[in-house]
């Protein structure tokens, strides 16, 4: 079996490639009928009898870390269909990109069920942890709701100015639509235009989770603060590294998927990876 290989708006390929991430994971043709899918998002995989029967795909993101940028790649979309499991396919296809990107670090985001299949590839897991602040909102403002298919979602997401130095990526923009569009977060979003920001927020009680901040210019975190359409919060948590230099936040641990890195020889230190740019 010869390893296939895509990375653009092959409709051929993109329906083969859905009718196997379909049954293993969800219907992925919405983000492909997008047109989203770049030269920066590969997929490799293994066709039998005109069949996608294994993939795996990586995007090749532009990641700021503690101020320096680096290449890398994103791993994800690894999936065998059932009957073609135990075959070695997967170890194939992931020693296949291994080589030809071996000197570029990689990193995935994992289930509990493949923990051990990924260090035979020299993958090494890292813990995430949570950006937390300790903060009041009682705004009695009337929430702005964004469609999730609204142009102005598209315009935030591709003109945002706000990036962390600490740790961010810088190139994301189709991942981020395609978390929009997923469907999870159809009911959280929010324009603040006062501020030229979007936000992509949930409330659980008193606490207020900042998924995501889209902002069209400089602002600080108390101006964030003062427009957030919420009230009776008492903390926030950020789905990413927060990068306002007014914002004081402990990074405390918590549960999340596994998250793997390979070629990444340094202490990531206390770190929480933009939940919005994981594929």
């Amino acid at each position: 079996m010869q390893i296939s290989f895509c990375n653009g708006n092959d409709k051929e390929y993109q329906y083969k490639l859905n009718n196997l991430l379909k049954d293993i994971f969800f219907d992925f043709m919405f983000w492909y009928d997008l047109n989203l899918w770049d030269e920066n998002y590969e997929s490799y995989s293994i066709v039998d009898k005109d069949e996608i029967v294994s993939n795996i795909c990586v995007y090749k993101t532009h990641i700021i870390f503690n101020g320096k940028r680096y290449s890398a790649l994103s791993v994800g979309a690894v999936a065998t269909k059932k009957e073609y499991r135990g075959r070695g396919l997967a170890g194939t296809l992931m020693k296949h990109i291994i080589e030809k990107y071996d000197n570029v670090p990689m990193y995935l985001s994992a289930n509990d069920n493949v923990v051990n299949f990924y260090p035979k590839f020299g993958f090494r897991r890292v813990y995430e942890k949570l950006p937390v602040c300790e903060c009041a909102v009682n705004n009695h403002i009337r929430p702005n709701k964004l469609s999730y298919d609204d142009p102005r979602v598209w315009n935030y997401v591709y003109n945002r100015v706000n990036f962390s130095k600490k740790l961010d990526c810088l190139n994301s923009v189709s991942i981020n639509i395609f978390h929009i569009y997923w469907g999870y977060l159809r009911d959280c979003i929010y324009e603040i235009p006062e501020i030229d920001t979007m936000v992509i927020a949930r409330q659980n009680g008193e606490v207020l989770k900042l998924i995501g901040v889209f902002s069209l210019k400089d602002i600080c975190f108390s101006e964030l603060t003062r427009y957030l359409p919420f009230t009776g919060v008492k903390r926030i948590e950020f789905g990413f590294m927060p990068y306002w230099p007014d914002v004081n936040y402990t990074m405390t641990e918590y549960e999340t998927d596994p998250l793997f890195v390979r070629g990444v020889n340094c202490d990531l230190g206390d770190f929480k990876f933009p939940e919005l740019s994981v594929t």
